[in-house]
């Protein structure tokens, strides 16, 4: 399947389930005045029913509108799809003019077909989310306190480090104790015997 295809058939499967989320989900909300196109709900976002008040996980993965993008970036017409966390609206416009600037404006595919052609105003709204410690270039360990956890004997060698220290330190004091009730202890030969009984052992 080419990718013209199969943005002809994802475009024509959002139109004609139109009704059947209307049915489930309730109406889509009011257009704006600005408001063109067609209204379709957002399959790249999760919606809420209004009568339920529950949530309705996106229509495509993740895997599936990685897979979009890919064939509307061979086709330049990134524009066809709607937004979602994979490519944002800003991204999508930054990547078709990078696309417009090398590709060329006269090789983009013509869209001739009506199930292309209409425009679409997809309701809901994507909020992407900014990871902190992404205009450092690391958002994968910005908010964590180490990046990595390390073997055990990694992560307690501080402690075991301070309680050997801190034995060094006070060991003469503790050799001199034991010694001093040791000598206490130990009988002395030339002293007699403790013991008074005199049952025999035996």
């Amino acid at each position: 399947m080419t990718a013209v295809q199969a943005l002809k058939k994802f475009r024509l499967h959002e139109l004609k389930g139109l009704q059947s989320h209307i049915a489930r989900h309730g109406p889509l909300p009011a257009p704006s005045t600005s408001s063109s196109g067609i209204q379709l709900p957002n399959p790249f976002l999760p919606h809420r029913n209004p009568r339920t008040g529950r949530w309705t996980p996106p229509k495509y993965s993740l895997r599936r509108q990685a897979e979009l993008i890919n064939k509307a970036k061979a086709s330049n017409n990134l524009g066809l799809l709607p937004p979602g966390p994979k490519l944002s609206s800003l991204a999508a416009d930054t990547l078709s003019e990078k696309l417009d600037a090398s590709v060329g404006t006269s090789q983009k595919l013509a869209v001739l077909d009506e199930a292309l052609a209409f425009p679409v105003d997809w309701v809901g709204k994507f909020e992407p989310k900014v990871a902190p410690g992404s205009e450092l270039g690391i958002p994968l360990y910005a908010a964590k306190k180490r990046m990595f956890k390390g073997h055990k004997w990694e992560r307690t060698r501080d402690r075991r480090e301070a309680h050997r220290s801190m034995l060094m330190r006070d060991m003469d004091t503790r050799i001199r104790r034991y010694k001093k009730q040791h000598q206490k202890k130990k009988p002395n030969p030339l002293k007699p015997s403790r013991n008074t009984s005199t049952k025999l052992p035996f």
